[in-house]
This record gives structure tokens, sequence and C-alpha cells, in this order.
């Protein structure tokens, strides 16, 4: 692949690497950061790769693989704020508004000790409202498997609430 080869491939597939690495990052600066550390590689991997259509298989997976890395950092440096959902806290008095205060932290610490894979599911379908087809083709499993995983996912959330 020559140099115009790879500039015209990296101009063509940004805006769909930009919103791979968007499905798992919240932040627009780490989504251009795995994107730009993925081009960074696919230049140096060029020779390796045989044609386009492998390049932009490898690139989405090269994404996708960097984007869930920078999750996984931020988890060990404790910065992932993930917010799934909000409570909402009535006005009725002290004891209700620190009860669903409460609710609310307990759920998020549920949340926050999910695996990172869980974490990114619920928040595609959940923050993102992507489709399951939408997911589906991202991870590149079934539409099937997508939804099976969130409804387990969902069930453990669930479960756990219900310990409350």
């Amino acid at each position: 692949m020559t140099q115009q080869q790879f500039i015209d491939f990296a101009q063509a597939q940004r805006p769909t690497l930009l919103l791979t690495a968007r499905q798992y990052l919240s932040a627009a600066e780490d989504a251009e950061d795995a994107v730009q550390e993925v081009l960074m590689k696919l230049w140096s991997a060029r020779a390796r790769i045989d044609n386009a259509d492998d390049f932009s298989k490898y690139a989405l997976t090269a994404v996708r693989n960097t984007a869930l890395n920078i999750l996984n950092e931020q988890k060990r440096r404790q910065t992932v704020p993930i917010d799934i959902h909000e409570v909402p806290i009535e006005t009725h008095g002290p004891d209700t508004q620190l009860e669903a205060l409460e609710r609310q932290q307990h759920i998020d610490n549920i949340i926050s000790h999910m695996p990172v894979a869980n974490r990114t599911l619920l928040k595609m379908r959940n923050i993102d409202q992507l489709s399951y087809s939408q997911i589906a083709l991202m991870l590149g499993i079934t539409e099937t498997a997508v939804r099976i995983r969130i409804s387990r996912i969902r069930q453990q959330l669930v479960n756990q609430i219900k310990s409350l």
C-alpha cells in the first residue's frame, strides 16, 4: 500500500473508526486517541496486510480492542464514571431523599463492579440507544447473542437490586 493509498483509506475510514471508538469511550479525546493509535499501527503494518477489505476489518477490530484497553486502564485508575440511569429523588421529606440517594449509590456501586464488557453493553444499549443490530455489527456477533447477553446482564442487575 502506497502512502497516498493509506491516506485515502484513513480519510475514508476515520469517521467509522471514530464512531466505533465513541461506542466504548465517553470522552471524545479518548476516542480520537484510540483512532490515532490504530492508524499509526496500521501504517506500520500496511505491508503485511494484503487487501483493503482485510485492512478495514483489522482497523475496526483494532479500534475496538484499543478502546477496551483504554477502558481497562481507566478502571485501574478508578476514573470511569458510568451513570446508567438516575434515580429521581422525591421531595417528600429528608428520609425519602436519603433512601433514594442510598439506593442510587448502591446501584452505582453494583454497576461499577460489573465487568467492563457488561458495562459497555449496557452503555451502548441504554445510554447510546444503539439497536441490537448495530451492537451486533460492531462486536462482530449475532443479534441474538447481543439480546441474550444484555438480557442476562439486566437480570443480574435486577437480582442484585432486589437484595437492597
